[in-house]
């Protein structure tokens, strides 16, 4: 297993890295510099001499590990992509060419979605589950008292969910997985359990959050909720979307959680801004044009690329993530943090992003306009139609009520325009046309087709 022997060259090792010290989020600028420095050239070597898969890339672009010196010759490196892995992993099943650990090192077993491709797997050894599960409770240092931690989806086979169970195991709590149940049943059990938090995405947390109300049962009643996790998908940085979840669930913080399958949890938000920072003792982050892969301006949005500093069994150099956020340009937050801080929270695929009329238009703009509405339910669809040559971008929505109030529709296409640069046509659908929200929802649909000679 795991690539079919795949390990070359000499044993190298990567040391034990500390992920639970929250001393890690206020190291100065130049501190943080230095432990990255050390931890990218660690790496490059451990992934040079572990992996064939690793070496042919390195030296098919050129590189040696002793050329890594600094920071920015990160960028010597080629980039990743998830379809790279894909093939590798149909050709070294179960787990790739990538793997660089021992099969002896090996413990968990997890699993991409899916959503955006064959599903990746991704095997964890017991060190990496150790470094993830203190990350985890790193994140939740200051969290007091007993807490009931609900979580709405399945967490078999999700990497950050698992970890983030057993940290809460470890910290005493009592976790209650309701995946297998049905909606009503959820809502019910939510009343009976009272739970202190809750986990889920974004969207569902909305529909079950109105779900409830339907059913004379609303969260905001309940008292026992202080904290709303947002996981799996992007929307509760932006502040509309945020707003929605607490007048469902009430008086509650709101928490953005990040992090790739592939390669480790990334990132929160913290009590000062909604911004994800992105621990950077765990990953060095880049933000690239995802046409050219060259680096965006500062601040500017662009594609997350992201280099794996700790994991030591599928470790991942320069990976294309597919995500569009912007980094903040400041260089400290007011919590102490000096690690990167994803600005607006995920806006967005790069696959899900459309040039439009030259503008690129993202989806977490056009949710931020449309969460703003309360005349509006909570779900809504982004479609292309036309032609390649001749787009139309339409907004689909419903209305929170069957009679929309007069002048929605030109209210809300005159706030997009405002907001995307670009005129957006808006539908306005009978509410319930559109389908709930039962997990991870792609909200981008394209119906272009080819312009046919007459």
């Amino acid at each position: 297993m795991g690539g079919g022997g795949v390990r070359v060259g000499l044993p190298v090792q990567l040391p034990w890295y500390e992920t639970f010290d929250p001393g890690l989020d206020r190291l100065s600028v130049e501190e943080a510099r230095g432990l990255q420095v050390e931890r990218l050239r660690a790496m490059v070597e451990y992934c040079y001499y572990s992996s064939a898969f690793w070496r042919r890339k390195l030296e098919g672009a050129g590189v040696r590990p002793e050329d890594i010196r600094g920071l920015e010759d990160v960028r010597r490196l080629p980039f990743t992509t998830r379809r790279e892995l894909e093939e590798d992993q149909f050709e070294h099943p179960p787990f790739g060419g990538y793997v660089c650990s021992h099969p002896s090192t090996w413990y968990r077993v997890f699993s991409t979605s899916g959503t955006t491709g064959r599903p990746l797997k991704r095997v964890v050894s017991y060190r990496d589950w150790e470094l993830c599960v203190r990350w985890c409770l790193r994140r939740w240092v200051e969290i007091s008292g007993k807490q009931v931690v609900a979580y709405l989806h399945p967490v078999e086979g999700a990497f950050g969910p698992s970890a983030a169970t057993e940290a809460w195991l470890r910290r005493g709590a009592m976790v209650v997985h309701l995946g297998r149940y049905r909606s009503e049943q959820k809502v019910r059990l939510i009343h009976e359990l009272k739970p202190t938090s809750v986990s889920g995405t974004a969207s569902y947390l909305l529909y079950l959050g109105r779900l409830a109300e339907e059913m004379g049962m609303p969260f905001y009643r309940l008292g026992s909720i202080r904290t709303v996790g947002s996981v799996g998908e992007p929307g509760a940085a932006l502040e509309s979307t945020r707003e929605r979840i607490r007048e469902r669930w009430g008086e509650v913080t709101v928490q953005d959680g990040y992090g790739l399958t592939e390669l480790f949890t990334l990132g929160t938000n913290c009590p000062y801004s909604p911004a994800l920072h992105i621990s950077g003792d765990v990953v060095l982050t880049e933000v690239v044009d995802p046409r050219t892969g060259e680096p965006v301006p500062e601040g500017e949005p662009g594609e997350l690329v992201y280099t794996m500093l700790v994991g030591d069994t599928q470790p991942l150099l320069r990976y294309r993530s597919g995500d569009i956020g912007r980094l903040d340009p400041e260089p400290r937050c007011a919590c102490g943090s000096s690690w990167p801080r994803i600005a607006r929270g995920i806006e967005g695929r790069a696959d899900e992003t459309i040039w439009y009329r030259g503008v690129n238009v993202y989806p977490a703009a056009i949710e931020q306009v449309v969460r703003a509405f309360r005349e509006l339910s909570d779900n809504y669809r982004i479609v292309l139609r036309g032609t390649f040559e001749r787009p139309e971008l339409v907004v689909q929505v419903e209305p929170a009520t069957d009679e929309p109030p007069e002048g929605l529709r030109e209210r809300l296409e005159a706030r997009l325009r405002e907001a995307l640069g670009v005129r957006a046509a808006v539908e306005i659908l009978r509410p319930g046309t559109l389908p709930p929200a039962e997990y991870k929802v792609r909200r981008v649909s394209d119906e272009r087709r080819e312009e046919v000679e007459p």
